[in-house]
């Protein structure tokens, strides 16, 4: 099964720019789509900032350890995600300052405009495994039920959207504010 030549440039250009942003390493986060009874998402292992059309799996909702073994090892928490959730897509990055600033927080409240109006706040949470493990999903879930991006501390953020593209908005604005938040921060050190 292939992705539609649309689905695949959404997912194309999606890589490209959180790798050209510093959002990700090149073989970092990960992102999906929901299509009908399952999801689109990148595979373990490849190169984000050149996704191939056969970089990109479809999966059913419910675990198929077979065919899941080619998927991110996120998976279990995009699949979270969508059982709790009315998500179209879910990206998975490792904004920097963002993740810096999760260190010291219970959550990210922007100061600047356009973080406060689109993200309010972002939930930082904290589960004992952050990467590929039921707490780690459920913790994704729960943050993203609640708020369109959440954090795990240390580890990265979640965005939610209609499609790909807000997803990726949402964490373009989380980094800003982070940005933003510890420039304040710094500033008021002086």
């Amino acid at each position: 099964m292939t992705p539609s030549p649309e689905l695949y440039r959404a997912f194309f250009e999606v890589g490209e720019d959180l790798f050209a942003q510093g959002l990700i390493s090149a073989i970092a986060g990960n992102f999906s789509v929901r299509e009908g009874e399952g999801l689109w998402i990148t595979r373990r292992g490849v190169r984000k900032n050149r996704l191939a059309p056969g970089d990109l799996v479809w999966l059913p909702l419910d675990p198929d350890p077979e065919r899941d073994a080619a998927a991110s090892v996120e998976l279990p928490l995009h699949r979270a995600v969508y059982r709790a959730t009315d998500a179209g897509a879910v990206v998975h990055a490792h904004p920097r300052t963002a993740v810096a600033l999760s260190f010291g927080q219970e959550a990210i409240r922007p100061i600047d405009l356009e973080g406060r109006v689109l993200l309010e706040e972002v939930p930082v949470y904290d589960p004992a495994q952050k990467s590929a493990s039921e707490e780690a999903a459920r913790a994704v879930a729960e943050g993203l039920s609640r708020r369109p991006v959440m954090m795990l501390r240390g580890h990265g953020a979640f965005a939610r959207g209609r499609d790909l593209f807000e997803a990726y908005a949402r964490l373009t604005v989380l980094e800003e504010a982070a940005q933003i938040l510890l420039s304040a921060k710094l500033w008021e050190a002086k």
